[in-house]
């Protein structure tokens, strides 16, 4: 029994022996064409396929290099090559250690001599398939490819499907090579039918009146179908946050009848959301934020939610009462109540507010009109004292850009006016213009230029009777880096800080991604808050890394302040979005 055993495992051990010093090693090489079609080629190569075969051999290797000619042959056809002059040998380098190579000369390339395509039905009269037309990749005259005839094909299927041409089909559809002519001749009709309409939606749900959610679809029943209004549709009810699911489905078409009902099955949000968050900025110190929310307050689809924020420069405390209006995706009245305290180096406040505002979409711009109540209790230098403002505003934003969190081409331009009247509750009066700009452009493939700008100014009769919260300062993270939260500006005859009328920050930078989420950076920043045009800017420059967090970069700068005879050194800390 042991002897047979051992007979067993020694003719084993010699057929694994064979098996192993009889594999041959293949060494393909492909010359004379561009990449895409060499990659082709080694799909169709049978050589390549199994040059790496467990029980490869001489012979083998003989009967898949006599195949070549006519594998290459195929795998050129589909790329309008069908006259193709190929080379090929097989060299035996050393024992088991080959070289198949194979030097090929594609040929001329086939042309397409005729190309017949038409659409027929209320789809030839669709813009969008005339502007399929114009961009089709075959056509008289060009080289014929097989992919790109499928691609056509494929294009105008998906295209119908998107567009509600669910009986459009091909007449005709057929290509003609002919090999003594050297040409293709292409026939290719495509019969759109009837196209479908919307029907009625119907929205299953029980917290919301149908009414506001009725404002949300962005089209009417008897609209032209299309899958982009349907996308858009569930995207805009996702982003109204009243609900943790939405499936929007289409339903099935009733004999006799163009339309097809949509279907929309909604299942809302927990009443109440709570967040809590810890962080760190140069300018405010370390900070905890505490935040509360009703996302559906009423069948109205009001909101509410309060925040509460504590630093070491002070504190604040809001609510926001916020009620849809106009196209409640991106419209609402928003009623707010707060009290702010901060104490900076320069001063000292205590704001309350209450407010009201429109924020609505007018285009690709943002708009928000505002009329805010504030008493401000504030000490800039020798200025003190309690201010009543009621204050009219009105602010336009617009970002341009695709990815906000992290930024690789993209603006925001925002400008906002605002001022306060004796005449209207207010204790003095004022008009204040502001805005700025922010944008990244990149710099090849791995480096981005950041430059950002912000321009202000205040027109009173009496600065000094105007609150802190009015006045424009400079300095810190978000304004002339190498110098301390809200430490510029003009000062008075004991060199305190008192604040400036007008104000012109300036900043460029260069940021260089290393490796996966890391970064460094290097920047020039000038600005300052002025009372005249010709007073002098303050300068600060310095390098830092960057970070590629969840929820926007980190920024660690070291900047100095140029301006200074003694261009002392200061950590800036900054997180968020870049737009």
């Amino acid at each position: 029994m042991y002897k047979t055993q051992r007979i067993l495992l020694a003719l084993l051990a010699c057929l694994c022996s064979t098996t192993l010093f009889a594999q041959d090693n293949v060494n393909v090489q492909i010359s004379g064409i561009e990449k895409l079609l060499e990659d082709n080629v080694r799909l169709f190569l049978s050589i390549e396929q199994q040059k790496n075969h467990a029980l490869m051999s001489e012979g083998r290797l003989h009967r898949l290099h006599k195949k070549a000619v006519q594998e290459i042959s195929q795998a050129l056809q589909p790329f309008g090559y069908y006259r193709p002059l190929i080379k090929t040998e097989l060299t035996q380098l050393s024992p088991g250690d080959w070289l198949a190579a194979y030097t090929i000369d594609p040929g001329p390339p086939l042309l397409v001599s005729q190309f017949d395509f038409s659409l027929s039905g209320e789809i030839s009269e669709d813009a969008a398939f005339r502007s399929l037309m114009t961009t089709l990749p075959l056509g008289k005259g060009k080289v014929f490819n097989h992919l790109k005839y499928e691609d056509i094909k494929a294009s105008l299927a998906r295209l119908a499907a998107e567009r509600g041409y669910f009986n459009a089909r091909f007449t005709e559809h057929r290509v003609e090579i002919d090999l003594d002519a050297y040409e293709a001749r292409i026939q290719l009709y495509y019969d759109g039918g009837a196209r479908y309409h919307f029907g009625e939606v119907l929205l299953v749900q029980d917290v919301l009146n149908p009414e506001l959610l009725q404002r949300y679809i962005p089209f009417t029943r008897g609209s032209p179908y299309t899958l982009n209004k349907l996308i858009n549709l569930q995207q805009a009810l996702n982003d109204s946050d009243y609900f943790r699911t939405v499936e929007v489905s289409p339903g099935e078409v009733q004999l006799d009848s163009d339309e097809i009902p949509i279907a929309v099955m909604l299942t809302p949000r927990n009443r109440h959301r709570y967040s809590f968050g810890l962080g760190y900025g140069t300018d405010t110190g370390a900070r905890a934020k505490f935040g509360w929310e009703i996302p559906r307050l009423n069948r109205r689809g009001h909101r509410f939610n309060t925040e509460t924020e504590v630093s070491e420069i002070g504190y604040s405390l809001s609510a926001y009462y916020r009620v849809p209006v106009l196209n409640p995706r991106t419209d609402q009245i928003v009623y707010s109540a707060g009290v702010v305290n901060e104490e900076t180096d320069s001063s000292e406040s205590t704001v309350r507010t209450v407010g009201i505002s429109l924020n609505r979409s007018r285009g690709s711009w943002r708009e928000s009109v505002s009329l805010n109540y504030q008493q401000e209790e504030f000490i800039v230098a020798k200025d003190r004292g309690t201010s009543t403002l009621l204050i009219p505003g009105v602010n336009w934003s617009r970002t341009w850009g695709r990815d906000f969190i992290f930024t690789l081409d993209g603006v925001h331009f925002d400008i906002g006016l605002r001022g306060a009247s004796e005449k209207l509750v207010s204790d003095t009066d004022f008009f204040q213009l502001q805005g700025g700009i922010k944008a990244i452009n990149p710099l090849g493939r791995r480096n981005r230029v950041i430059a950002r700008g912000r321009l202000g100014g205040t027109w009173t009769d009496d600065f000094h009777q105007l609150p802190s919260s009015v006045r424009f300062f400079a300095g810190g993270t978000q304004s002339v880096r190498g110098y301390a939260y809200q430490s510029l500006g003009p000062v008075d005859s004991s060199g305190d800080v008192v604040g400036g009328k007008h104000l012109m920050i300036g900043s460029i930078e260069f940021e260089h991604r290393l490796n996966g989420k890391w970064g460094a950076a290097i920047f020039y920043d000038g600005g300052n808050a002025i009372d005249d045009i010709s007073e002098k800017l303050e300068r600060g420059a310095g390098f830092g890394v960057r970070w590629q967090s969840p929820v926007g970069p980190v920024r660690i700068d070291l900047a100095t302040a140029v301006s200074r005879e003694d261009r002392p050194w200061r950590l800036h800390i900054n997180i968020g979005p870049d737009l």
